[in-house]
């Protein structure tokens, strides 16, 4: 009975480790930015929708935002920006902060939004594009 108990707890706690929650790190887009860019989120290999946007903040900070994301579920998924859908070369923003949703990434200066115009939903241990937007 103990190792019953032991195996679906474990394997409670490996399903629910690679859901990326709904909840997590969810903002609501700010008001007043200029937008730079934007681009409308398609489907590679994962059913992905949405908007993403390149926008410099009233307080002069440069922003990935997405607004109604959907896309899905996932192990070690990251935002990147690239020339390309092959992802290569790239340029790291972060981790997906969620699958659902309204969210931004503070760029720093050394990401070149002008020569990556590509946001891809990259999963790395699969080296698989969830989704991409091509920013214009």
């Amino acid at each position: 009975m103990r190792h019953l108990i032991i195996a679906a707890v474990s394997a409670v706690i490996l399903l629910t480790s690679c859901k990326k929650s709904t909840e997590e790190n969810i903002e609501e887009p700010i008001q007043g930015d200029a937008v730079l860019k934007t681009g409308t989120l398609v489907s590679n290999s994962k059913t992905t929708s949405g908007t993403v946007k390149i926008v410099r903040g009233t307080d002069n900070v440069v922003r990935l935002v997405f607004e109604n994301l959907s896309t899905g579920n996932g192990p070690d998924v990251r935002v990147w920006l690239s020339p390309n859908t092959s992802a290569n070369p790239y340029q790291e923003v972060g981790t997906l902060k969620a699958v659902t949703g309204n969210f931004s990434y503070d760029l720093s200066s050394n990401i070149d939004y002008t020569a990556n115009n590509r946001v891809l939903i990259w999963c790395v241990d699969f080296s698989v594009l969830f989704g991409h937007a091509v920013l214009q």
